[in-house]
């Protein structure tokens, strides 16, 4: 047996960990399938569906840009639990729910507790790994993936088998176990950054670090058409003829090779460099974007699901790794929520605007406008990458090259 790097987290802890993303990922992932279906049931406008995927985006903004810095001083296992009881609370008021009002504050609950539940867990698995960060967040990735794998297919079928409500039934007690076994695990310690400032900016300082800045970018254009799938993803296959359970195989369909396949992502960032890797996977993932609104069959755009979630197996751990290196030790979890926080902006406006655009424009157009603006994003973030050297560092630390 290979033996643990000094001071990296125990594997039955990384184990636990890596389980409880993919759990918690889980409740989340049965609302994607679910949606259309709860249009039809409580009689709520397409414009509608923009509000409730906007909501959690904005509330994850905001629990991630002004307290995932909290991690950082010491109190990871504090967000963990709070995180986990929020999503909780967030699947069981979507099974109490029958108002468009209440799925949206449902859906605040759910963007407060995984911004504060994500990087605090990609701070402890990180801890003592800086050689192999990439790998260690490209098993969360898998872990994350893997939860919306599990989750659609687990709401479909039991929608299908029960009631609308079951699944969120399910999952809500599921979480509210997770946020138990949380409190009580013995996490290692990890040390508090000794930064003096005040821990809500920690994530905006971070943007005055070129670096930092540009690879918040490079994440950004990654995650955009997060947003568009959130809301759309189920009406838009649904108006192609697709079923509810269709939906829900698509989503595990994309989700399946991302789950085998991010762990070896991360590695190689690790090998080749975190920027690099996450811009040759871009040069896949914009054009597929694009093509999304021009196929009429849902087999057809199935596929193309499938083909996408390979590049995003490497892309999604190397721009995490990316972002670990530019932000720096102390800054772990305000660097992770920095990127997740511009994501939720991201997929917030997205997720308003991206119904309208579907009514007025058509799904052509929609996601030709997608890849257009992923691509000049993430050409903005690598221009910010390289005006500050490429450099590892933080304001007043000089790093290693992040884009070897």
């Amino acid at each position: 047996m290979t033996p643990e790097p000094a001071d990296a987290v125990p594997r039955a802890t990384s184990w636990f960990l890596v389980v409880a993303t993919g759990t918690l990922l889980a409740g989340i992932g049965l609302v994607f399938p679910l949606l259309a279906e709860f249009q039809d049931t409580y009689g709520f406008s397409t414009a509608a569906l923009g509000l409730i995927s906007a909501s959690a985006f904005g509330s994850a903004l905001v629990s991630g840009l002004f307290l995932s810095g909290l991690a950082d001083r010491g109190h990871t296992r504090v967000l963990l639990v709070v995180g986990a009881l929020l999503c909780a609370a967030s699947i069981l008021w979507f099974a109490a729910g029958t108002e468009v009002w209440q799925f949206v504050g449902a859906r605040v609950l759910e963007g407060l507790g995984l911004g504060i539940f994500t990087p605090a867990v990609r701070k402890v698995m990180t801890a003592g790994s800086a050689g192999d960060a990439g790998h260690q967040l490209g098993r969360l990735v898998s872990a994350e993936l893997g939860g919306l794998l599990v989750g659609p297919l687990l709401g479909a079928a039991l929608a299908s088998a029960f009631s609308l409500d079951a699944p969120f039934v399910v999952l809500g007690v599921l979480n509210l176990a997770l946020a138990g076994a949380l409190a009580v695990w013995p996490l290692p310690e990890v040390a508090p950054s000794p930064h003096r400032q005040s821990v809500l900016t920690a994530s905006l300082r971070l943007l005055r670090v070129p670096a930092a800045a540009g690879t918040a970018l490079l994440s950004l254009a990654l995650f955009l058409p997060v947003g568009i799938y959130d809301a759309l993803w189920a009406r838009y296959l649904s108006d192609r003829g697709a079923s509810t359970l269709f939906i829900g195989v698509t989503l595990s369909l994309y989700s399946l090779p991302i789950v085998l396949v991010a762990p070896f992502g991360g590695r190689l960032a690790d090998r080749v460099g975190p920027v690099r890797a996450a811009s040759v996977a871009m040069c896949v993932i914009v054009p597929v974007t694009v093509l999304y609104g021009s196929l009429p069959w849902p087999v057809a755009i199935a596929a193309l699901a499938v083909l996408e979630s390979f590049p995003q197996a490497v892309a999604s751990p190397a721009v995490q790794t990316a972002m670990l290196r530019s932000g720096g030790d102390d800054d772990v979890a305000a660097g992770q929520g920095l990127i997740n926080s511009l994501n939720m902006l991201g997929g917030t406006l997205v997720g308003l605007l991206a119904p309208l655009g579907y009514q007025v424009l058509g799904p052509s157009w929609l996601f030709a406008v997608a890849g257009a603006a992923m691509a000049g994003i993430f050409a903005a973030g690598l221009l910010l990458v390289r005006r500050g050297g490429g450099q590892n560092s933080t304001a007043d630390t000089a790093g290693t090259d992040v884009v070897r």
